[in-house]
């Protein structure tokens, strides 16, 4: 016999009783407007089943960053399906690759071990939400996912021995394709995109999650009414790509993409393109920064382009803020136009924000420093922001809900954000460049299966031709369906 979980009781459960009173008490702060005809009558809908499926995916070239190469990587597809009082159905997808190179850097965990750690905490949230059969908004359950998470890395942890804890940033991985799918399924049950049931009419207000300086206000408020026509595409650089043709050797693959940054940008008329760099050898750094821009800033010249956007990602590996300052004074100073091309550095420092509490400002007065993987609540983002990071990165591997309550806290903040990458393919890739396209980034949102697993993409992208196919650095998104997340 199945469980039916009341909103209340779902949040009980999930949250604590004290927790769960509040924010049912901070839900009915104001009125909400009655729902359009063809949403659910009288309460959420309630879900009904959840699966998940594990598939793993070799990537065309090798990835190098801070960490480690990756060359095999997991991908995670999640349905979930919602019936509403009056027993209508809705089926909503959620996919995302489990990165344990980048959600779980460790020298003494195998790494096949931390890609089964992250797909236990996977399979733990399937099976919560298939006993709990909660019947919340989605900001609500991917609220309550997430604050799940700590305790089942904990259980992952010591259910397969590792000798490091597994971190809360991996679990987040795992569950936000859960996040995902709730929020597809929801929209397309109220026949709207799911940006759009983020507001008054059907979501609680903000200070549910954020605290009572959000008391009626809302997550749709932050949002574009609707999705940009066009969305600049960021182009991954990586540790060990080739950047002019005459290097492409034999080894390098031989099936009809481009291998060299010079082709890419003859293709697809990428300009705005993330350097991945060693964080370690400032010299280096500053002269891979020099090249890149020089060859990209050649290529774009040849099709009669002069906007060219860079940014810097050392995935942590800068030792400190002094040597994040050095870095840009030496490209300031050897390359300047590389500098003057520089938006921003995505999280130079290690991750860990409290110790040391490093003063950003040094680095955000030289250019714009924003913080990633150091963020996996809203404390730490509260805590970025103090010691004067200039914003954020956005990553749909850290959860919808996450990245909707990051752009509500960050757009009071006055700081900016970006949409991330996490090679997301498929319905993933929608999945990011819708968000990005409902949202107000800094410079469009970061794609890089085309690059490193565009196998992945092959069968949507004959579905959805212009929003998988650059255009003079740009992909549309006329094609996103106008229900759920887009797809």
């Amino acid at each position: 016999m199945t469980r039916k979980t009341t909103r209340r009781g779902f949040l009980n459960a999930a949250l604590g009783a004290g927790a769960a009173a509040s924010a049912m008490s901070a839900c009915q702060t104001s009125p909400r407007p009655r729902a359009r005809a063809g949403t659910y009558p009288p309460g959420p809908p309630r879900m009904v089943e959840t699966s998940l499926q594990f598939e793993p995916i070799r990537l065309r070239v090798p990835l190098r960053f801070g960490t480690g190469l990756v060359e095999t990587i997991t991908l995670a597809t999640v349905r979930v399906r919602l019936e509403s009082s009056s027993g209508r159905q809705a089926e909503g997808l959620g996919q995302i690759l489990l990165s344990e190179l980048w959600a779980f850097p460790s020298a003494k965990v195998e790494r096949a071990d931390r890609q089964k750690a992250m797909q236990q905490v996977a399979e733990t949230a399937a099976a919560w939400l298939n006993a709990e059969k909660p019947a919340a908004h989605p900001l609500e359950i991917g609220w309550a996912l997430k604050k799940k998470a700590a305790a089942w890395c904990a259980e992952a942890t010591k259910s397969l021995s590792l000798a490091e804890p597994l971190p809360l940033l991996a679990g987040l991985n795992a569950i936000s394709p859960f996040d995902a799918a709730v929020h597809d399924a929801f929209g397309k049950m109220h026949r709207r995109s799911a940006y759009d049931c983020c507001g008054r009419d059907l979501a609680p207000d903000l200070s549910v999650f954020l605290g009572p300086r959000f008391r009626n206000r809302f997550a749709s408020d932050y949002l574009r009414s609707r999705f940009a026509p066009t969305v600049p595409v960021w182009h991954l650089v990586g540790g060990v790509d080739k950047l002019r043709e005459a290097e492409v050797n034999a080894d390098d693959p031989k099936d009809g993409l481009p291998v060299s940054l010079e082709k890419w940008i003859a293709r697809d008329g990428v300009f705005c393109l993330k350097v991945k760099i060693s964080g370690k050898d400032i010299d280096a750094d500053v002269q891979r920064m020099i090249a890149v821009h020089a060859v990209a800033a050649e290529c774009l010249k040849r099709r009669g382009v002069k906007q060219l956007c860079l940014s810097a990602d050392s995935n942590e590996q800068n030792e400190n803020v002094a040597s994040c300052v050095a870095f840009l004074e030496k490209l300031r100073r050897d390359g300047p136009e590389a500098f003057r091309c520089l938006l921003y550095l995505e999280q130079p420092t290690r991750r860990d924000l409290r110790t040391p509490r490093e003063d950003m400002r040094p680095v955000a007065r030289l250019k714009p420093v924003l913080v990633d993987e150091s963020v996996t609540d809203i404390a730490d983002l509260e805590l970025a922001y103090e010691l004067g990071w200039s914003g954020a990165a956005l990553k749909t591997c850290k959860g919808h809900t996450a990245a909707l309550l990051t752009i509500a806290r960050t757009a009071e903040a006055r700081k900016i954000y970006t949409v991330q990458d996490l090679t997301n393919p498929a319905y993933a890739y929608i999945h990011s460049v819708g968000l990005a396209a409902r949202s107000r980034p800094l410079m469009g949102v970061e794609c890089n299966a085309r690059q490193f697993i565009p196998a992945a993409n092959v069968e949507l992208a004959q579905r959805y031709p212009r929003l998988f196919t650059l255009r003079a650095g740009t992909v549309e998104t006329a094609e996103i369906r106008p229900e759920g997340l887009g797809y």
